[in-house]
């Protein structure tokens, strides 16, 4: 009887020694498809041999497997794992950067939205003021509505949202016409945004610190001082007098926007969005399906007219 098991123990020994000078050198793929195969063929053949010890140490080995499997393909399970984990964080990053051009865009329409509702020049004319029927609208403005805006790419302006008047308002253009609009408290003095929000309004900016620099109008003043101690920042101004909208291209420095389109281009470049990057795509694959339509179309065609022939 102990000669039998310890001979059932040789073999066993003998296979695993043969097994493992096969399969070394080879790819992880490989081993681990043998191992899954030959485990359950020798369980199978021991107990149908009848091969007791066998079967027992094989049976006891299948329940330890998993810890085996771990132990031995352990590099192999962290390069599948961080593969996984990599290619899902990109998929992660994708959508929410796609998110967030989405909000930016959306954003910078209510802006300028609001900005043609400001001015009562004739060619500040925007599509959106036609669908939200704001005072864009046909362009019935009478008068110039003077305005100031700072947009924050950071944290950076707790300072003046302490000393202004919290909003915390989803930013719109009709509650940005509303705050500026003459009649109101908060119409003097400029408006923060923070993450697409009205964050405060009637904040105090402080003034341009170089006199060459210092322009004669209040909010132009404010303007440029706030661009010259935080550089990151953009700040829209809409004249009162002029009606015309400038916005803080570079420190210390404000630039006049011809038109909408204008505007529109500087807040993406100034933002870091690429413009209808969204809105092109569809189109493509449009024209796409319309070409292969049109070919599909052709050729039925061209059958037809064979087939007569």
């Amino acid at each position: 009887m102990i000669l039998g098991n310890l001979f059932q123990v040789a073999i066993l020994t003998v296979v695993f020694y043969w097994i493992l000078r096969f399969l070394k050198g080879t790819p992880s793929i490989l081993m681990l498809g043998v191992l899954i195969i030959l485990f359950p063929a020798l369980y199978f053949f021991t107990y149908r041999l009848n091969l007791q010890v066998l079967h027992w140490l094989i049976e006891r080995m299948l329940a330890l497997m998993p810890v085996f499997l771990i132990v031995v393909f352990k590099d192999d399970i962290r390069r599948i794992l961080a593969f996984l984990g990599k290619q899902r964080f990109r998929t992660f990053r994708r959508i929410t950067s796609a998110n967030k051009q989405r909000r930016l865009l959306a954003m910078i329409d209510e802006l300028i939205d609001c900005s043609c509702a400001f001015t009562a020049q004739p060619h500040w004319v925007w599509p959106k003021s036609s669908e939200t029927g704001t005072r864009g609208k046909g362009k019935n403005v009478r008068y110039n509505t003077g305005a100031l805006i700072a947009i924050e790419n950071a944290p950076r302006l707790n300072e003046y949202i302490e000393k202004g008047v919290r909003v915390e308002a989803r930013l719109s253009s009709l509650t940005l016409q509303t705050i500026f609009y003459k009649g109101t408290p908060l119409h003097d003095g400029g408006v923060i945004i923070r993450n697409g929000e009205i964050v405060a309004a009637a904040c105090q900016f402080p003034a341009a610190t170089h006199l060459e620099n210092r322009p004669i109008h209040t909010r132009h003043n404010a303007a440029i001082g706030l661009s010259e101690l935080v550089p990151d920042i953009t700040v829209i101004v809409v004249s009162e007098e002029t009606g015309n909208v400038s916005v803080t291209t570079v420190p210390g420095r404000l630039e006049v926007m011809e038109n909408p389109r204008h505007f529109r281009n500087v807040l993406c470049n100034r933002l870091g969005v690429k413009e209808n990057s969204e809105k092109d795509k569809p189109r493509k694959k449009n024209k796409k399906r319309e070409g292969l339509w049109k070919r599909l179309l052709n050729k039925s065609q061209n059958w037809k007219n064979s087939a007569k022939k």
